[in-house]
């Protein structure tokens, strides 16, 4: 497992499967609610672990994902803000940072021009 990706928010009864396309990708996977309530450290820590940092929109808070933008800015991480919790456009959004990255562990290789965001 080469690369880690975490996804903040996100439906909860999809948790397992965003990780077993990570983890289909060779990817660590790391999740964090995306409620912030508790203190900002271990979301922060999480963003520290991760390469690339997913944050569906629909789902997460606006509190989280302003957090997240500002401290990927920071660290210099990428970030994505997802339209919506679904498995296939996170599919796709991954997809599409790996070939950037130059990995060949992307599932179902994607050639899409359409924006994540």
């Amino acid at each position: 497992m080469g690369r880690s990706v975490l996804v903040i928010g996100g439906l909860h009864r999809l948790i397992s499967r965003y990780e077993e396309t990570a983890c289909a990708s060779e990817c660590r996977f790391y999740h964090h609610c995306g409620n912030c309530n508790g203190g900002k450290r271990k979301l922060y820590r999480l963003v520290e672990r991760a390469d690339v940092i997913f944050c569906p929109i629909d789902i997460t808070s606006h509190t989280a994902c302003v957090l997240i933008k500002k401290r990927c800015k920071k660290q210099g991480k990428p970030f994505f803000f997802l339209r919506s919790s679904s498995l296939s456009l996170f599919k796709k959004a991954l997809n599409k940072w790996l070939e950037k990255q130059g990995s060949s562990h992307g599932i179902n290789a994607l050639r899409q021009s359409r924006p994540f965001t």
